[in-house]
């Protein structure tokens, strides 16, 4: 099975005195349009990162628009998702200062050094609603105060009804997840996965009723898969995978046509190249796409499958822009 390369673009061309973006989440609403979220700043974590958002009219996208930006302090790790008829937008704000200009700009250099204190780890997670697809939110509603609470990759909504909503702990370096069947007040909390070298960044579909497959990424070099079979309450031990984890974000999708779409970085080392791999089965995967292949940084990718079958992802380009391309098989 491959995937051709409809189209493939910038979101956007230059946005004032931020530099850096990253973090992008894409998502198509019920009346079908297509909304992009992401953060930009003048480097990672600082005090002017904030959320952006864009719309894409089947061409191009719309010029980013600020929509959330808290005074001196960093905003982050947008999520676009839709819940009882309204569409929510989900970011977490640093509370604790955020890091250095020098740290936050090679980010990704003193990750690998090892812990990095002060930034993500002091975070706490908001949102706000949109009754008219976007183009305007409420007011910030804090969800959780706990500094450390973190979020990547947007809940789904289970065969049961009930909304699965992954979560992980900076400061630990663990996976968990939230999960109601009426609104953000009445979550109950259930896991608490971990790999040997630490993880974060939890991906869910649910495989067949009740039965919801977990991936992570994780320091350990390799993705980690973990199993629920009764809609997210136990989990098994989370056990490493074949696919290789440098450390960065994937996503998964369930496809229309019954397969398993994922983005990933194709190595335990650099976040390149960029791959998509299918399965059948959620175990055996065959890469069928590299998306970028030199040797920068091309990360947090984020899927959508539209109603019309069309396979859209954005992922980080350079830190410098989100890039969108659209497949099709």
């Amino acid at each position: 099975m491959k995937l051709k390369l409809i189209s493939s673009q910038f979101v956007f061309d230059n946005i004032k005195d931020r530099p850096f973006s990253h973090c992008a989440s894409i998502f198509e609403t019920k009346k079908g349009e297509i909304l992009l979220s992401w953060y930009s700043g003048s480097y990672e974590t600082s005090p002017d990162q904030a959320i952006l958002i864009s719309k894409f009219d089947g061409d191009r996208w719309s010029e980013p628009k600020i929509v959330v930006n808290t005074p001196n302090k960093a905003d982050g790790n947008p999520i676009i998702f839709e819940w009882k008829d309204k569409l929510y937008l989900f970011y977490v704000t640093i509370e604790g200062g955020g890091l250095s200009p020098e740290i936050g700009i090679d980010f990704v250099s003193f990750l690998q050094k090892g812990e990095i204190k002060g930034a993500w780890d002091t975070c706490s997670i908001k949102y706000r609603f949109s009754e008219d697809d976007g183009e305007s939110f409420s007011d910030e509603i804090v969800f959780r105060k706990e500094w450390g609470w973190m979020i990547r990759n947007k809940p789904i909504i289970l065969s049961n009804g009930e909304l699965l909503f992954p979560f992980y702990d900076e400061r630990e370096w663990k996976a968990f997840f939230g999960i109601t069947k009426n609104n953000f007040d009445s979550f109950d909390y259930f896991g608490n996965l971990r790999t040997p070298k630490g993880c974060i960044h939890p991906v869910v579909v649910e495989k067949e009723d009740g039965v919801v497959i977990c991936f992570l990424r994780t320091r350990d070099g390799y993705i980690y898969k973990s199993i629920s079979k009764d809609y997210g309450r136990t989990w098994i031990e989370p056990q490493k995978t074949y696919i290789k984890n440098p450390n960065s974000g994937i996503d998964v999708i369930k496809l229309s046509n019954g397969y398993y779409l994922l983005a990933y970085n194709d190595s335990s080392y650099i976040r390149s190249p960029l791959s998509l791999a299918i399965s059948k089965d959620l175990e055996n995967w065959e890469k069928i796409l590299d998306l970028e292949k030199d040797p920068y940084e091309f990360s947090y990718p984020n899927l959508l499958e539209d109603k019309l079958g069309n396979i859209h992802i954005v992922y980080t380009w350079k830190r410098m822009n989100i890039k969108h391309c659209i497949l099709t098989f």
